[in-house]
């Protein structure tokens, strides 16, 4: 159970790495910035093969490997904006590996509410994980525009709050009785559900609006120290909501 939880994490947060960052600009953030992080999301897909999760397919996996490798390898030539095809579909495969995991690693069976909650789950990992890293950008090129650290905070706020939203839907709609009744069972998975609440989503919520304050007024340190904090969060977040969506089959 904690070998599949740990393997849809990791495909999950790969998944929405290298999918956003094909909307942050190569011109003006350079090759360092597109290869490191291609170079992250190649290092989480491997881990994840190495566990082999239920559900995961070794061929999609590794086509999904292979594509963000030769994507570092080309960002790290400087040919990020051309190599951007290779990214998008490093990306659709690492979603697609991720998608059947969270299908068929479940104690009961997933749904498409399973599914949707590994997306968005990998998205807000990869837009904190890209956003705090562009903080540190600034240090790297001090002729950075200001805007990007603030579209970036945007991105996180808007992610948190989405990640909040389908929590909630999922609650009100209750796909699952079994799962949302072991989610909420003190004798079960409660205090797990109560920590993956507080730090995987009121927290990070809380502190997208000081985020965006902070981008907003050009201090970059104080953002970037925020969303250190906030990293910390999503991924103790992230990884007991993979750990409960395998337990019970509840999109956590």
């Amino acid at each position: 159970m904690t070998r599949a939880g740990l393997g849809l994490f990791l495909l999950e947060a790969a998944a929405g790495t290298v999918f956003l960052l094909l909307f942050f600009p190569p011109k003006t953030l350079g090759k360092g910035f597109f290869s490191l992080h291609g170079s992250i999301a190649l290092a989480l897909i491997v881990l994840a093969w190495l566990l082999h999760p239920t559900g995961l397919s070794l061929a999609i996996t590794a086509t999904s490997a292979a594509l963000v490798g030769a994507y570092s390898l080309a960002a790290h030539s400087g040919r990020a904006a051309r190599a951007r095809l290779l990214l998008l579909g490093g990306a659709l495969c690492a979603f697609l590996s991720a998608g059947r995991v969270a299908l068929l690693a479940p104690r009961a069976p997933g749904s498409g509410w399973t599914v949707a909650s590994a997306a968005v789950g990998g998205l807000f990992f990869g837009a904190v994980l890209l956003t705090m890293n562009l903080g540190h950008w600034y240090l790297v090129s001090r002729a950075l525009p200001f805007q990007l650290l603030a579209r970036g905070a945007v991105l996180f706020a808007g992610f948190a709050a989405a990640r909040a939203a389908l929590l909630g839907a999922a609650i009100a709609v209750n796909p699952r009785p079994e799962g949302l009744d072991a989610l909420l069972s003190l004798d079960r998975d409660a205090l797990f559900f109560l920590f993956r609440v507080v730090w995987g989503l009121a927290g990070p919520l809380a502190l997208s609006y000081f985020i965006w304050r902070t981008a907003e007024m050009k201090s970059n340190q104080a953002a970037t120290g925020l969303l250190y904090v906030a990293l910390v969060f999503v991924l103790i977040g992230e990884l007991l909501s993979s750990y409960l969506t395998v337990a019970t089959g509840f999109p956590a």
